[in-house]
């Protein structure tokens, strides 16, 4: 019975859209049969043909044009503009009918109109819901296979964690503080993989320093060939309460260290950071010295990270990546809910 009610719940979101608009097409043909009391007995076949096929297409237009293209961009003045536009030229073809009053009265088809209009977002509202539900499904399954996957190709923590204490005792008794210094940052690191990185949300603070680290220890592997310009601005005013999504910005620095170093040729790595009071804003660009395969794979952690962010920060993001020639530049900018 149980995988029966899932199957059903998984039919239902695949298809939420095809029946919405099933759904609201049967509402609105009830409506213009059943609904005929005052005025639609007095209507022409002709006429009652047009007013039933007229407002399916003005709900059509909203729901698939309007909506998506200006209302959900926050163009609200021109929205307005085309629904009063829509709404002219449906009175220009209720004067231009043989009889206005076998086209509905002026005051039915406002009303009328009002109502399509209404029925639309609430269609696009619900069918919009309905697919946040089944994004958040599909990720949650992706994340379920991702730490199993995970947990089973990790080594044991604690185990990891005794082994580097003891490469760094080590390496103090070697009189090594370079390699003493490099281990406590991986340990850093690792603990925030295996700790911090479960949060939902983590401090600006931590994020920043998880990066530096990161960073410093990516500059052992570099040589004369490799330069790197890093530029990490934190603003006087922000507060520890000001919270991220764990390991979203280091991935395209591990792509521009991965992608972007050769021990054998001239190559550039530059990353900037600013952490404002509402914002959060990264560029990252590197030299390209990658073959197709290796981007392809690129391509895939990018995905990934996008999927992340329209979860996380839906309309509170921005992401631009582009190659330029030997270039590969990134641009991330998400802003802090209020």
């Amino acid at each position: 019975m149980k995988k029966l009610t899932e199957k059903i719940q998984l039919f239902v979101l695949k298809k939420a859209e095809l029946l919405l608009f099933l759904l609201f097409g049967l509402i609105y043909f009830a409506m213009a049969i059943f609904g005929r009391g005052n005025y639609w007995n007095s209507f022409e076949p002709t006429n009652l043909i047009a007013i039933i096929l007229c407002f399916p297409i003005v709900f059509v237009i909203n729901s698939y044009l309007f909506i998506p293209i200006f209302a959900k961009n926050n163009r609200w003045i021109l929205y307005f503009v085309l629904v009063i536009v829509l709404f002219l030229c449906i009175e220009w073809a209720r004067i231009l009918a043989n009889s206005a009053e076998q086209f509905l009265g002026k005051q039915n088809i406002t009303i009328a109109f009002v109502l399509t209009f209404a029925m639309s977002w609430l269609f696009i509202t619900t069918r919009d819901w309905f697919l946040n539900l089944r994004l958040i499904e599909k990720l949650k399954a992706e994340n379920l296979i991702t730490e199993i996957a995970f947990l089973k190709a990790q080594v044991d923590p604690h185990f990891m964690f005794n082994t580097l204490n003891a490469v760094y005792a080590l390496a103090l008794e070697e009189e090594s503080p370079k390699t003493a210094d490099s281990i406590i940052k991986l340990s850093t690191l690792m603990r925030y993989n295996l700790h911090d990185s479960n949060a939902e949300f983590i401090s600006i603070e931590k994020e920043i320093d998880y990066i530096e680290k990161y960073i410093a220890l990516q500059t052992l592997r570099l040589n004369k060939n490799n330069h790197l310009d890093v530029d990490i601005k934190v603003d006087a005013d922000v507060t520890p309460d000001i919270k991220i999504a764990p390991l979203l910005l280091i991935t395209f620095i591990e792509n521009a260290f991965k992608y972007g170093v050769s021990p054998s040729k001239e190559t550039a790595i530059t990353i900037r950071i600013h952490v404002a009071i509402h914002l959060i804003e990264l560029e990252v660009s590197n030299t390209v010295i990658i073959n197709t395969d290796e981007r392809n794979l690129k391509g895939i952690g990018l995905q990934n990270v996008k999927k992340r962010l329209n979860l996380l920060y839906p309309k509170l993001h921005t992401l631009v990546s582009k190659q330029s020639g030997e270039k590969y530049f990134t641009q991330l900018v998400i802003k802090f809910q209020k």
